[in-house]
Parts: structure tokens; sequence; C-alpha cells
């Protein structure tokens, strides 16, 4: 027995869960009660987030560069700190911070406010966006896991970066491309147009990955001419326009003048590009990177933005082992739903922007961070609920085909669960998950079961899955209840308990943030050791420290940087160089650059101990004045300098 159309036409629900669409994408609805709910929801944690945003009077951490910055492009037209012109990171954030500094809103506290604005709003965006292309409640459920999530909190309650902006512009810029795309009369297509074009502007401005956006439109503009010719024409004077103004834009970034580097060391602060070839950017001692190194990157970056992924939709830590139902699974139905997506349309700017997004942090040097996630956190979702309708497809369509592929995979995976349980073999050094390696192994080997069942059963599976659906959609039972009725209360359960367990964690760290005295606000030992500087050194001292923008804003000196080097004679050479007068050795409880302070300044004290004499010793840091007798240094090279 075959599915029929007709059979498809009276039972929409099981082709709208099996994948199979009678239309691609539905006229979007005017907002309802449900939308305004969410909104509203979404909205209330917002202004959860408003309130208990940190307290500390001043920034107390790396992001001061984007306050300084911005501080800098007032009082003297220069995009910079420290004497130094900036030339890695647009300068979009900084601007946005510089209105507020002109509009009297300057202090930290209403800095941070400002990106809980952009992440909600992005959030509500978002909403607006999915609730075009899956059921209502799948894109309220995401939207709201998201921002209910502590992940998501933390990083905005503390922290001032580019993420959230460029999450509010670029989800935006993917809004208005789908209305682009919808207009029909020309007035609308040029009102549509304009504001895409100043979004894909703007969105270079604040984050160099937005250059996704670009490729994005080309890949839709070289596909489309191959599907629909004539609709490829059409979307060619609008999108190319787009397209002219983002070049132009990264070309006027692109173009400028870079700073001469402090040392010759790779990675950081090189270009982007030359920071791709370093093995790691955290750890540039390790040398530059080979092709063998790649594909570790490559699986290093899947797993971390899979795990934190996971860790924010469902709240827990995950267990370290790619095995985990809940790392690999999210990550395999994420690609299924992409390829699904783009296999069905030939992709729009959405997947190929996804696409484009995740192929630059697949090899990004540097260790993954939030952050670096939450700009397509909504899009990750959208694609894993795509990957479930992808297996339903699949299940139905190519069900022989589909358990020959997966069968050999879920042996392989429930056998190397096994050994995972049980510390065998290879994987005897993975810790144990506890429930979560049952659970997974339990998983592989029913999915394998299934297989087994689809490449067995052939044709008679399809009347099957017909007996099978027929009894979930109908009412059963004496209380004439449907299964799928069911199974929709258990999911949207499931989903609020969710939300609700999000918020305990929540108002644990905004009361935090709130206590001056908690960890949170506490002052870290680069501020106090900047705070000695600046009360205890002349005002022409030259600093040489890890963490340049703290240092420099709280000690009022120039501060050059400590690289992570352990090479004394480099040091050493560097620091007659620049005819620096004190080093700062910080010891911190962890360290974004390796080696950590003390490890890169042992070797130098050992190689030169009558360079160098100690001025001040705290706990967490000490500080170094140089004594050694710099080197004759022409005029022109200090100019340079």
């Amino acid at each position: 027995m075959s599915l029929s159309q007709d059979w498809i036409g009276e039972h929409p629900g099981f082709a709208g869960r099996l994948g199979v669409r009678l239309r691609d994408r539905e006229s979007t609805p005017a907002l309802n009660l449900v939308d305004i709910a969410v909104i509203s929801l979404v909205l209330a944690f917002g202004a959860l987030q408003f309130h208990f945003c940190e307290r500390a009077k001043d920034f107390l951490y790396e992001d001061v560069f984007y306050a300084d910055c911005a501080r800098s492009l007032i009082q003297h037209g220069f995009y910079g700190i420290n004497g130094r012109p900036e030339t890695n990171q647009p300068p979009g954030l900084p601007a946005i911070l510089a209105l507020l500094y002109l509009a009297k809103l300057s202090t930290h506290l209403v800095f941070l406010r400002a990106m809980v604005v952009f992440e909600t709003m992005g959030i509500l965006i978002s909403y607006l966006l999915l609730r075009r292309q899956v059921p209502k409640a799948v894109a309220a459920g995401i939207c709201l896991l998201l921002i209910s999530s502590v992940v998501p909190f933390t990083l905005a309650t503390q922290w001032v970066f580019p993420a959230f902006p460029y999450f509010f512009v670029t989800m935006s810029a993917l809004f208005v491309a789908m209305k682009l795309d919808e207009a029909t009369d020309g007035k609308s297509r040029v009102g549509w147009t304009v504001l895409l074009a100043a979004l894909v502007a703007g969105s270079l401005m604040i984050g160099t990955a937005a250059i996704a956006l670009l490729a994005a439109i080309f890949a839709r503009l070289v596909i489309s001419s191959f599907r629909d010719r004539e609709m490829a024409f059409q979307r060619l004077k609008p999108y190319l326009m787009i397209l002219l103004v983002g070049l132009a834009v990264q070309g006027l970034w692109v173009q400028r003048k870079t700073a001469p580097l402090e040392w010759p060391t790779p990675g950081y602060p090189r270009p982007y590009l030359q920071q791709l070839w370093v093995k790691s950017g955290n750890y540039p001692e390790l040398g530059m990177a080979t092709l063998r190194d790649i594909p570790v990157r490559v699986e290093r970056n899947v797993f971390d933005t899979t795990r934190v992924m996971t860790q924010i939709l469902f709240r827990r830590w995950i267990a370290l082992s790619w095995l985990s139902f809940l790392v690999l699974g999210p990550m395999l139905l994420a690609l299924l739903g992409w390829f699904y997506s783009v296999w069905k349309t030939g992709g729009g700017i959405q997947e190929w922007y996804f696409a484009g997004y995740e192929f630059i942090y697949l090899l990004w040097p540097w260790t993954m961070e939030v952050r670096f996630i939450l700009p397509v956190a909504p899009l990750v979702c959208f694609y894993i609920w795509r990957g479930v309708e992808a297996v339903g497809f699949l299940a139905k369509n190519k069900a022989r085909l589909f358990g020959l592929a997966w069968l050999p995979a879920s042996i392989f995976l429930a056998f190397s669960t096994w050994s995972w349980m049980h510390g065998r073999g290879e994987y005897s050094d993975v810790p144990h998950g506890g429930l979560q390696d049952e659970l997974s192994f339990a998983t592989w080997s029913f999915t394998g079961l299934v297989a087994g069942w689809m490449i067995l059963r052939g044709a008679a599976r399809q009347s099957t899955i017909i007996r099978v659906w027929e009894w979930y959609i109908r009412p059963v039972g004496p209380w004439r209840i449907r299964p799928l009725h069911v199974s929709q209360l258990l999911a949207g359960t499931a989903a609020v308990i969710l939300v609700i367990q999000g918020l305990p964690p929540q108002l644990e760290v905004g009361r935090a943030n709130l206590d001056l005295t908690s960890a949170m606000n506490r002052v870290p030992p680069d501020v106090e050791a900047a705070s000695w500087v600046q009360m205890n050194t002349s005002a022409n001292s030259i600093v040489m420290a890890r963490q340049v923008p703290t240092v420099s804003h709280y000690s009022a000196r120039r501060v050059v940087w400590f690289p992570p080097s352990s090479n004394p004679q480099l040091l050493m050479e560097g620091i007659r160089k620049h005819r620096v007068d004190y080093v700062v050795v910080t010891q911190r409880r962890s360290n974004y650059y390796l080696p950590p302070d003390s490890d890169c300044f042992a070797p130098l004290l050992a190689a030169y101990p009558d360079e160098f004499r100690n001025v001040y010793q705290a706990p967490a840091f000490k500080i170094f004045r140089v004594i050694a007798e710099a080197p004759p240094t022409s005029a022109a090279h200090l100019g340079r300098d």
C-alpha cells in the first residue's frame, strides 16, 4: 500500500510531521493572542535581565576596550586605545556606545543594559523569523528556551560584547530578506532593499563574521540562476545592489592602514586570516597549524558548539564525550535539517548564511565561547527541528536506504557507548557519564533496531506507518483521548518545565550581580595591579601587561602587550625596544592566553636576573621594575613606536 497524495490531503498533520510539505512556506498570519503571549514572556525575561545587570561601577575585564574606544572616537576621532589604532575588530559596537556617551548615558550599567536590550530584540526578531517556517509552538519553544537559560543571561548581564548587537542586526537582516523575497510591488521592494542593505552594512561594521551574509547573497543568486532563471533575474537587481554596498563597506574597512606589530609572534594581533594559520590562538607557542591539525580543530569546535547548545537548552552540564546522545544527536539532526532545507529549496539566504557562519567558526583557532554561538543559536535549534522533519521524510520515502545508512552507524555507536560505560579500550579515559551513557546506549541500540526493521520490512512498512498514524490521530479509549494531543501536551509541558527551571539559576546569578561584595563584582588582580601602577609610577612610565585594555584603563599609562611567550630573548628584546619600565605578572584563576604570565616571566627572570627588581607583591600579582639600560634608539624608530 502506498501513501497517496489523496490520503496525505485528508491527513495534513501526517504530511507535516513526516516532512512531506504541501507548501514550502505559508503566508504569515497576523499576530494573534499566542504571539502576543510569547512576545510578552520574552519581554518579561528581558526585563529580568535588565534589572539584574552587574552593578560594578566600572568595567573589570577586557570588554572595557569597547567603552574606551567609544570615548576615543568622541574625544579624538581616533578608533583605538592606548595610542594604537584597532585594525581587527570593526568599530560598530564602539560607535553604538559613543552614541550613548553623547546622550550622557555612559555608565557601565547603561552599557550592560544596552546589551540586554539587543539580546531581547534579537530573540523577538528570531521568533518573527521562525514562526514563518515552523509551527508557532516550536518557534515559541526555541526562543523561550534560549532567553530563559542562565548561559546567555550571565553573558548579557556581565559583559559588553559585539555579539549582542550583531545578533539583533543579522537576525533582522534575515527577516528583511524574507520580506524582500515576498514583496510584490515595486515600492515595497525598494523599501525592503534599502533596509536590507543598511542591515548588511551595519552587521559588517559590528562583526567580521557578517561576511557570511555577503557569501549567502552571492550563493543565493548563483543557485537561483540554475533553478529558476526568471526568478533569479528578478532578484538580481536588488541583491546585486545590496552585495555591492556590503562589499564597499567591507573594502573600506579592510583597506585601512594596519598598526605595526609590537612582537614578532604568530596569531593575534595579526589580521584574522593570518590568525587562522596558528595551531591555537590561545596558545601561539604551539606554532603554526598543519593540514593534519585542521580536522582536529573542526572536530573540537563542532563538539564545543553542540555541547554548549545542549547545555543552554536542557540546563544540564553534558558529559564530555561524542558518544552522548545529547551531544551527537542534536549535531546530526541539525546537519540533516540543514541539508533537508537546501535539498527542498536550493537554500535561501538563511541557509547559506548559517553555513558560512559555521564554516568561519569551525576553522576558528580560538576557544569556542558562548558569544560566538549566541548569534546563530535560534538557527541551530531551527535546523534541529528540521532534522526531525527530515527523519520523518526519509522514514516514509527512503526507508530502506535510510536504514542501510544508519544501521552500521548505530551498531558502532552502541558498541562504543558500551565500552564507554565500562571504561574499556580507547574510552577508558573518558569520564563516566552516569545515567547519560546508559541512555545513550539505549538510544543507539533502539534506533539500530528500527533501522533493521526498515531494511527487512521494505514496502510493507508503509502500511504499518499508516495504521500507527491513524491510531495516533484518532480518539481512543473510553475518554476518547487522541494520543497526538497527549504527546503534544507532554512536549509542551516539558518545554514549560525547562523554561521554569531556568528561573532559579538566573535569579541566583542576578542576586550575585547586585551584591557588590560577591565574586561577580570583586576587583580582579589586573585591576588591582593597574591601580597600583597609576598611584606609584610617573605619568610617562611604560608598562608591559597581558590584559592591555584593563591595565591601560585603570593605570592611565602607555601599555605594551605582554605576549604569551616563554622565550626570554624575544621578551627582553621587546622590553628594550619599547623601553618598558614596569612588568605586571598576574596570577589568574583562568588564563585566556597560555602560557600564563608567571610561566612566561620565570625564564625571563632566570635569564636576566639583574635586569628586574620586584617593587611590589600581592597575593595575585607582582610588579617588576626594569632596571636595564636600554640601547640607543633613533628618533625615527621611536616615532614609529
